[in-house]
């Protein structure tokens, strides 16, 4: 595995800038330049599958593997379901599904060390919360979230009847991060909230 080609940063003439919640700038480098880079590091040995896809009322989110050099990395990725705005109807769930596919595949990527960069420059100068951004050792989320908990946070807000907007809302105040950038002690904290709530429901 070519580690240092994994983890070398893009050329800044491909990083882009989009919105993200809460009125950040993120910064994001299209899919195809992450598979380019995994077909340098692989030599094209490598292979990324969708495991499980579900379709929510206004997000798509599928679960993708990547397999390589015989390590697997899984992950999620999700995709606003786009609506016209004259019907209100759906314009193409497949094309939602396939943005979807390509958040998973970027963000197991990252998990090779791929792009990992880009998390760290999308912090907004002057952010006060540093738990969002490092792990305590100058890292930018090295003790990031597992899937499992992930798979927890997502679970227990829709068995509380929230929409994935309210989930992220939730885990963007408590925390200045979506769900899928916590550190595992903030989904934990996240999680504990969660249950307490379930539990006065019940």
């Amino acid at each position: 595995m070519n580690r240092e080609l994994l983890e070398q940063p893009f050329p800044q003439n491909l990083i882009k800038t989009r919105k993200g919640l809460s009125g950040k700038s993120l910064n994001y480098v299209e899919g195809a330049e992450y598979i380019r880079r995994l077909n340098d590091a692989f030599d094209g040995d490598w292979s990324f599958e969708v495991v499980e896809h579900m379709i929510q009322a206004d997000e798509v989110i599928v679960l993708g593997k990547l397999t390589a050099n015989g390590v697997m990395k899984s992950a999620f990725g999700g995709s606003s379901i786009t609506i016209a705005r004259a019907t209100g109807e759906v314009i193409s769930l497949a094309d939602d599904l396939k943005s979807a596919s390509t958040n998973a595949l970027k963000k197991a990527s990252s998990l090779l060390g791929v792009g990992l960069h880009l998390y760290s420059d999308s912090q907004p100068q002057g952010d006060t919360n540093p738990s969002s951004a490092t792990n305590g050792n100058g890292n930018y989320n090295g003790d990031r979230l597992t899937q499992k908990q992930l798979s927890a946070i997502w679970g227990m807000g829709r068995n509380l009847g929230m929409s994935s907007d309210d989930i992220r809302r939730r885990s963007t105040q408590a925390f200045n991060a979506v769900p899928e950038q916590l550190t595992k002690q903030e989904a934990s904290a996240l999680i504990r909230e969660f249950s307490e709530e379930l539990r006065g429901a019940a």
